[in-house]
């Protein structure tokens, strides 16, 4: 007998999905739940491979666990050694019709709005146990991404082009497709007859707004990327992680509201607000999808992204002009 056959005759390969889980989380409760195990089991199963390698893997540091040396790079074998061992004894095949899988996609609240309506659809005929859950973007959702808490951000492109190209590791981590383009349109209340008679540059900027702002560590906003860039600076009454309620805030205030095309084809002709072009030429809103990139061969994943692109492509391709709404 070889070595190598001597060497994994020897060694418990149950054990590796939890050491892989253990050193991803380095956190033993966020493991056993991925595991569907106790916390107990994955102790046991620490305990058993640190006496295999010789290292502790995992230490305390205060409240929290860290990585040893060992530990850390035992992380990117093990991924290659699970995802080969899944590709070989795993099903080549993702039958949607029977499958109870989970998905969770991290994107826009506006990005839901728009999709989930017909992924529910398609679900219903064909995948009725499949389930999709939709969380709101946020600047933790890269790292939810790696560690397999999500499958999936979908995410503008000038927001996830510095997480794949911005650092080595995370080019080589994630992999993406562009899903496609829409316009940035601006909204105010319906009796706005400033707004209606158009706006200068001027004018649109000395105005109060109410704007997308993704979270505090994190603007995640093209609106204020673009105003940097160009030195601009406009006043921001308020601003808000949800671009769904910019809408109704244009509706019952003066506030000037911008937001992508498809936001204004959800709420044309329901809310009192008008829809005209932007006095700035801010770029369009180009979308990706993000996935893990070991997993970008798996079945599951490849009918993922095709259920998104078709929930999401026919709104953002659609000839409906929103600006003529509200008028």
């Amino acid at each position: 007998m070889d070595p190598l056959s001597r060497s994994l005759r020897a060694s418990n390969l149950n054990l590796l999905p939890v050491l892989h889980a253990a050193l991803k989380h380095q956190n033993l409760t966020h493991a056993a739940q991925e595991l569907n195990i106790s916390q107990s089991a994955v102790s046991n199963s620490l305990k058993q491979l640190r006496e295999h390698f010789g290292d502790e893997l995992l230490v305390k540091d205060g409240h929290r666990l860290r990585l040893t040396k060992k530990g850390a790079e035992l992380i990117e074998p093990l991924e290659r050694f699970l995802a080969a061992a899944q590709e070989v004894v795993g099903s080549s095949r993702f039958d949607p019709s029977s499958s109870t899988a989970k998905f969770r996609i991290a994107t826009a609240d506006y990005i839901t709005a728009i999709s989930a309506p017909l992924i529910t659809s398609i679900l219903r005929r064909e995948a009725p146990q499949v389930s999709v859950q939709m969380v709101t973007a946020r600047g933790r959702s890269v790292d939810d991404l790696r560690v397999d808490k999500i499958e999936m951000i979908i995410a503008p492109w000038k927001v996830a082009e510095p997480v794949l190209f911005g650092d080595d590791q995370f080019g080589l981590e994630f992999a993406f497709e562009h899903i496609g383009s829409e316009p940035f349109v601006c909204m105010a209340h319906k009796d706005d007859e400033d707004f209606r008679r158009g706006l200068t540059v001027e004018q649109y900027l000395a105005r109060p707004h109410a704007s997308f702002y993704l979270d505090i560590g994190f603007h995640g906003s093209l609106e204020h990327n673009f105003l940097y860039q160009q030195g601009l600076s406009q006043f921001d009454q308020i601003q808000t992680s949800d671009f769904t309620l910019l809408p109704l805030i244009a509706s019952r205030t003066d506030c000037i509201v911008l937001i992508p095309r498809s936001v204004a084809r959800l709420v044309a002709g329901v809310l009192p607000v008008q829809i005209g072009p932007c006095p700035l030429p801010i770029p369009d809103l180009d979308l990706v999808m993000l996935w893990n990139a070991r997993r970008g061969v798996d079945p599951d994943i490849q009918w993922l992204k095709a259920l998104v692109k078709r929930s999401i492509v026919d709104w953002l391709s659609s000839p409906d002009d929103p600006e003529r709404a509200g008028a």
